[in-house]
């Protein structure tokens, strides 16, 4: 049964620095009614990740920053209760731009981004969200196609427990790389450890700079950067000859609304004949049905394992980010909405 109302989160300001629970604002609004071409999708789950930060201050994927006053941005997963196109029914499963809210009415410009969930039954819905949405092709694509790690290379992954850099780390131990994460907390460390990844750094407590040079006594072959700055440099300081080094975020600088401060010691690539390369997964979004492909099997099969750290509520939308943006969470943050 289709309620009266609903809650919904909104960006109540922009962040000054960090953002902050006052930033957004929780409301409760009368259910609309739907028009010709339009979906009413019911939200069951919503993935709350460092893009969201970007998507407030600076914008993301070409796209500009959310409007004050308007439905935090956000990719969910969900059903849909209510339907006026004909390429939906009631009851379809589906995955898109859903928001911080209960229930989202979906059609014109934002149609062709609502796409049938289409994995099976067996399988968590919620992946399609991560391991099977963009985060796994995320990890393969940047990984395997950009970094180029061979049998015997050594790969260095940054924000190694998290939902794209723990996929990078499985997938450089299958291609016969000696790995090493970074990462925030011991119990994260102790995870990645139990899948394989040779060394683990935690740069909460440890010189990480110092760290990479005693575990990769000849250098690093492929550096995948998800964090930026600090970690960024001290991965350059341990090149090894040749290295590929792929720029897939820089959640460290994420919160500060000025321009993304550059590697002081960039020449360092020069000194090694080492390559940077950027790399954003919007630019792939025709490849990404068939690499999610591929990994089902590897999925199936128990050879890719994941992690979900899921609060209750659409209240708990704006305690998850913070949450994310301080590394609090362990494997991908997921907000299990209430309506559901």
């Amino acid at each position: 049964m289709i309620p009266n109302e609903y809650r919904q989160c909104v960006v109540a300001s922009r962040p000054e620095k960090s953002v902050t629970l006052d930033n957004f604002r929780l409301e409760t609004v009368s259910m609309p009614e739907l028009a010709e071409g339009e979906v009413l999708v019911r939200t069951d789950s919503v993935m709350v990740n460092p893009p969201a930060v970007v998507a407030l201050n600076r914008g993301v994927a070409q796209q500009p920053p959310v409007p004050v006053g308007s439905v935090m941005w956000g990719q969910g997963v969900g059903a849909v209760v209510a339907s006026k196109n004909e390429s939906y029914s009631v009851g379809d499963r589906v995955v898109g731009p859903l928001g911080w809210a209960e229930y989202c009415v979906i059609g014109g410009e934002q149609l062709p981004n609502l796409r049938h969930n289409p994995l099976p039954a067996e399988i968590p819905a919620t992946l399609a969200l991560h391991v099977l949405g963009a985060s796994g092709p995320t990890a393969y694509l940047g990984l395997i196609e950009l970094g180029q790690p061979k049998l015997g290379d050594t790969v260095l992954v940054s924000a190694a427990a998290g939902t794209v850099g723990s996929l990078v780390c499985q997938l450089a131990l299958a291609a016969g790389c000696t790995v090493v994460g970074i990462m925030g907390s011991d119990e994260k460390g102790e995870w990645l450890s139990s899948m394989g990844v040779h060394h683990v750094i935690n740069y909460k407590r440890e010189d990480i700079r110092a760290r990479i040079a005693e575990l990769c006594p000849k250098g690093v072959d492929v550096y995948f950067d998800n964090v930026g700055g600090e970690t960024l440099e001290a991965a350059l300081s341990n090149l090894a000859m040749h290295a590929r080094v792929v720029l897939c975020g820089a959640t460290s600088q994420y919160s500060d609304s000025g321009p993304f401060k550059g590697p002081s010691n960039y020449f360092d690539l020069v000194h090694n004949e080492a390559t940077m390369r950027g790399f954003h997964i919007f630019h792939y979004m025709d490849r990404v049905p068939a690499v999610a492909g591929r990994l089902v099997p590897l999925l199936m099969a128990g050879k890719l394992q994941y992690k979900e750290d899921v609060l209750e509520g659409i209240e708990q939308a704006p305690n998850a980010l913070l949450r994310v943006m301080k590394g609090e969470n362990f494997g991908t943050q997921l907000v299990k909405l209430a309506a559901s």
